[in-house]
């Protein structure tokens, strides 16, 4: 009897030390993508565009049409509309930034925006080696 309850004991030990590293190492699995979801890091430059357009929403997020794709904007710039005086819905914009391909969707592109031309001014976004923004 002793010996069954020792067995089960260090079985119940070894689950729960097993569950806990797979818990902490499968918290992290889906975290880059998540930061990189909500504009928080930016991935890996895929290619470098300068576009030129007027600031739509798209299916509830701010983007701009141009050359025939839709770039969905993520960075600091979003915070600006609504602050810069004149920078709203149909504001014709200049836009620099790394884009990345949408998967399932090949019209579009998340475009990582470094640097905003409005009204004859330009704003800077630097970033990180990283991907994060100042």
């Amino acid at each position: 009897m002793k010996k069954t309850s020792r067995v089960f004991m260090l079985t119940l030990i070894g689950l729960l030390f097993a569950g806990s590293l797979w818990a902490q190492d499968a918290s992290s699995w889906g975290r880059d993508r998540r930061r990189a979801a909500h504009g928080h890091a930016r991935p890996a430059a895929k290619e470098t565009v300068t576009i030129n357009g007027n600031l739509q929403l798209i299916e509830g997020r701010i983007a701009v049409a141009a050359e025939g794709k839709t770039y969905y904007i993520n960075g600091p710039v979003k915070n600006l509309i609504g602050f810069v005086d004149g920078l709203k819905e149909d504001s014709a914009v200049r836009l620099e930034g790394p884009a990345t391909a949408i998967p399932f969707n090949p019209g579009a592109r998340f475009l990582w925006v470094t640097k905003l031309t409005f009204n004859g001014k330009t704003y800077d976004f630097p970033t990180t080696e990283d991907g994060h923004w100042l």
